[in-house]
């Protein structure tokens, strides 16, 4: 079986070279090279000394790795100097088979995982958040203390990297497993864990849970907040504080999605009560640089187009062109603005297709967008306007909008968006033309494949 130093050997002989040559040509030490390939027992190589052998061949990168992992191990040992710089180095080149070798053979030593864990936050802190996921991954499989820093860090880590799926079943089962955690990170890691959940929560509509990590995120911030200044006046902080993203933006948030939770369970008072929490933070002593004053403005504007949503679901209608002047003011608004407006004119029986009319061209950029939230808001402006239409008699553009949700649905995994689809479909099938009925029942053939594939690999379809 051929080893690192026999292939090596052999290529010197393929090119003629002897020590001397091939080391000038490498830029490796003479004596150094006589040592790895001569030495009794022989010196251990290293990554750099390995990646300027390969390349003083002409081969390709990485053209050894296979062969450098037994470099790794030595006297029952694992050489951690060798192996960390090693399975960093094959997660940036996506060698996965030499990762997996590693990983299989690091197990079976004592206390591997304080080692797996330092690899997966240096990716992380690279940026390489996905090659990272593997190994913090490991970790939460193999990690025996349940209330190790290392498994809550991980299990942050892992949730955090499933910000952008859209699957509404596996954004579930992200919460689940994260959920006993959050009370078991530094406080930078802990608010944004409970930002994310509150998020998530919001996706998934689990407005019971959108209050609860709402509350939790709005002590823990007021609390940090209160020791920050206590540590200011006394003259003891030199360093800003270490978080994510600026205290007032956590703050803010606990009290916005509070607000949000309670408007959409009708609790309508209650939500304007903390809505004013977040309208104005410009009294908030810690706006330290300018991105935090950035949020103190934002805030001031998802307080005013919150406002007008209570007041629209309210029934207040006399405000909508207020509301719409102030939609054309912030463009980012539109897409949560249309849901209000619709769901406030399916409630109260008022026409707004002049509305429908005046933001046309910014509703086709609407289908671009790609993150849950704004996938979910998608959903609900669809289901909105396709009751709005039929309720209007107007049913071939009110089915085309049901059938608009029923594709969103599918992609979100959102079986209960599903549900509620294909039941107004049913309603109105008599009213449907034969080309919806076809495309109907060409999605519910794919619905049941899907569901046969899903069984297959022993998971459903998820009512959410």
């Amino acid at each position: 079986m051929p080893t690192i130093r026999s292939e090596i050997e052999k290529h010197l002989t393929h090119t003629g070279h002897n020590l001397a040559s091939f080391a000038k040509m490498s830029g490796l030490n003479r004596g150094s090279l006589s040592a790895i390939l001569h030495g009794n027992p022989p010196k251990p190589i290293s990554l750099g000394q390995l990646d300027a052998i390969t390349k003083a061949f002409g081969f390709p990168k990485g053209w050894f790795y296979t062969l450098y992992i037994e470099e790794c191990f030595s006297e029952n040992k694992v050489s951690r100097r060798r192996v960390e710089p090693f399975l960093i180095r094959c997660a940036e080149m996506g060698k996965t088979q030499c990762i997996d070798e590693v990983l299989n053979r690091i197990l079976e030593y004592p206390k591997p995982l304080e080692l797996i864990f330092s690899v997966a936050e240096k990716l992380f802190e690279q940026g390489r958040v996905k090659e990272s996921i593997i190994f913090y991954t490991l970790v939460t499989e193999n990690e025996s203390d349940n209330y190790s820093d290392r498994l809550a860090i991980s299990q942050y880590r892992i949730f955090k990297s499933l910000d952008s799926v859209v699957d509404m079943e596996e954004q579930l089962r992200a919460v689940i497993t994260f959920e006993p955690f959050r009370g078991r990170l530094a406080e930078n890691m802990a608010l944004d864990g409970l930002l994310t959940l509150a998020n998530v929560s919001f996706t998934l509509h689990k407005w019971k849970a959108v209050e609860k990590y709402a509350d939790e995120l709005r002590a823990l911030a007021h609390g940090i907040y209160r020791e920050e200044l206590s540590r200011r006046r006394n003259g003891r902080r030199t360093e800003p504080l270490d978080l994510l993203k600026p205290l007032v933006l956590y703050y803010g948030h606990g009290y916005l999605l509070k607000a949000v939770a309670l408007t959409k369970q009708g609790n309508y008072e209650d939500a304007k009560k903390y809505t004013a929490g977040y309208a104005d933070l410009s009294w908030f002593e810690l706006l330290d640089d300018e991105s935090a004053r950035v949020e103190v403005d934002n805030f001031r504007r998802f307080a005013e187009a919150n406002t007008y949503t209570l007041e629209l679901l309210s029934g207040n209608v006399g405000i909508l062109p207020r509301y719409i002047d102030f939609l054309n003011a912030h463009p980012n608004e539109i897409l949560p603005g249309l849901i209000t407006i619709m769901h406030s004119a399916n409630r109260y029986g008022n026409s707004v297709e002049g509305i429908l009319t005046r933001f046309s061209r910014e509703m086709l950029r609407f289908e671009r967008f790609e993150d849950p939230i704004n996938v979910d808001r998608r959903f609900r402006l669809n289901y909105q306007l396709a009751m709005y239409f039929i309720n209007k008699e107007k049913y071939e553009k009110g089915i085309d909008y049901v059938i608009q949700c029923i594709k969103t649905s599918m992609a979100m995994n959102n079986g209960k968006g599903l549900l509620q689809c294909i039941t107004l479909l049913e309603m109105n099938r008599d009213q449907a033309s034969v080309k919806q009925l076809s495309e109907f029942q060409m999605l519910m053939k794919e619905v049941r494949i899907n569901e046969k594939n899903a069984v297959d690999d022993d998971r459903r379809f998820g009512i959410v």
